[in-house]
């Protein structure tokens, strides 16, 4: 590649593999992301470093595992070791300044509130503008976006309202409802307009520009115009299958994540609250589609580099009416898309219009991938993750034959599990229960755990191994715990 390329990485929030159309067979649509699969190559086992929200967003930023990056939940929970995320030159956003890029932020941030004291310790506030970006300054999650001042400028400014019309008709299984305005009067389309004002604004000054737009979605809750649920609105949602397996019966850190009401709560309950869902996806479909339109109108999409995932899924109502994310090792919440379509011009032999691609990849690959593709020669630079840009040119790469998810709680509540997925299997290490072994060829829906199956012993020594390694590697303050643990002396009581 000659002239360093245009990015735009479009980053949704916890968003499932069935409400991509293209990852399967699913009543969720999402044409504009299935056209950008169909225009570049979609990656079939890719996986987040940790179902949530922060540790992810922290590892697309640094490169590192959350074990190292130190936000290790939720900014601003306990549990996490760093609450507003540290300015440094290995930042992705400062190394691209270095390479005479043009940072730009959209949306969600979660990686600081801009704090100067957190539990009574002096620090440095981080927010988006802090650490090189220009945009939106949003801090922490908030909640869907809805109160901050420039969404309720924007409200303003154009006679629009935030106000939702919530169903009384059921038991929700999570919050959703519909709002009362068009589609111009959503949080993703006044996030979309700022991208795409930061596109226009970078186009001017003829220096490459890379842009993260944060979704706050499909994330809870599901709110949406009328037009968007009246897609979903008498479509069948086919149960999960392993909505019926007993997850109370079942004494795993799972347990801390079954709905309150699951007993009570039937199908069609569940049903409801994934059409606001799937609706609310579409809504976020529209809004890429006007980005993937305005590059072309503008001539930039000849240049520039589109890269699509998630920071982690969810689980609406499977394995047993689990909600959220966190708390187990299933590929509900572990798995995530990733797509990604380079500009005709670079013809990259890797880069076949629809090409569907098996290896192993990790949210850790983002940075490595961003900075290759910008021109960083990746020298001193400190990361966990491996570029795909020689499997793009169609290179031939030793790439790794596993990948690893780890988790430490969320929201006040701590623990230590890692999984690691390799080949056909899934082993996944709970500190203080019970280990879990899936063999996903013969049950894709991880509903039986294989861990004292004496046919797996052996792999499950393996994996174990892996494990370790993988903790040394990385330099994982906690092996000391693991090796303790890894015997497998947990007993089910």
């Amino acid at each position: 590649m000659s002239a360093q390329p245009n990015i735009l990485f479009i980053f949704t929030d916890q968003h499932r593999l069935s409400a991509v159309g293209c990852y399967g067979d699913t009543p969720c649509k999402t044409p504009n992301i299935d056209r950008l699969a169909a225009q570049g190559v979609r990656f079939e086992t890719a996986y987040t470093v940790c179902p949530v929200c922060s540790p992810a967003r922290g590892t697309i930023m640094t490169g590192l595992y959350p074990h190292s990056h130190g936000i290790c939940s939720n900014v601003h929970n306990l549990g996490s070791s760093v609450h507003e995320l540290t300015d440094n030159p290995d930042l992705l956003s400062r190394r691209l300044e270095n390479l005479g890029y043009q940072c730009g932020y959209s949306g969600k941030w979660h990686l600081g509130h801009g704090s100067e004291n957190v539990f009574g310790t002096d620090c440095t506030p981080s927010l988006p503008k802090d650490v090189g970006f220009t945009g939106q300054n949003f801090p922490g999650h908030g909640g869907g976006g809805f109160l901050y001042p420039e969404y309720q400028d924007y409200l303003k400014k154009h006679g629009f309202e935030h106000k939702v019309i919530e169903p009384e008709d059921r038991e929700r299984v999570m919050l959703y409802g519909l709002l009362d305005g068009p589609e111009e009067s959503t949080v993703p389309y006044f996030l979309t307009e700022n991208t795409i004002g930061l596109m226009d604004e970078f186009q001017k000054s003829g220096e490459p520009f890379f842009i993260w737009h944060n979704f706050w979605g499909p994330h809870s809750p599901y709110y949406c115009p009328e037009e968007f649920y009246e897609i979903y609105r008498n479509i069948e949602i086919p149960e999960w299958e392993n909505y019926r397996w007993e997850s109370r019966k079942i004494n795993r850190p799972h347990q801390v994540k079954i709905h309150p009401s699951a007993e009570n709560l039937t199908w069609e309950d569940w049903a409801e609250g994934i059409r606001y869902y799937y609706a609310f996806a579409t809504l976020i479909d529209r809004q890429i589609g006007r980005m993937l339109d305005h590059l072309e109108e503008t001539g930039l999409a000849e240049n520039t580099i589109v890269i699509f995932s998630s920071d982690h899924g969810e689980t609406l109502g499977s394995h047993g009416g689990l909600t959220d994310k966190g708390w187990h090792h299933f590929e509900e919440i572990q798995r995530i898309p990733f797509i990604i379509r380079t500009p005709e011009k670079y013809n990259l032999k890797g880069v076949v219009p629809g090409a569907v691609r098996n290896e192993w990849l990790s949210l850790a690959d983002v940075y490595p991938t961003v900075l290759e593709f910008a021109g960083d020669d990746g020298t001193g630079r400190p990361n966990h993750g491996c570029s795909i840009v020689p499997l793009l040119r169609g290179e031939p790469v030793e790439w790794r034959n596993k990948v690893f998810v780890e988790f430490y709680g969320v929201n006040g509540l701590a623990t230590s599990m890692v999984s690691v997925r390799a080949g056909n299997l899934k082993y996944g290490w709970n500190c203080s229960n019970r280990d879990e072994l899936y063999d996903l060829d013969k049950d894709p829906f991880e509903m039986n755990n294989l861990i004292d199956d004496p046919a797996y012993a052996d792999d499950v020594e393996k994996l174990r191994k892996d494990i370790h390694v993988w903790m040394q590697e990385t330099r994982f303050q906690g092996r000391a715990m693991y090796q303790q643990c890894r015997l497998g002396n947990y007993k089910e009581k």
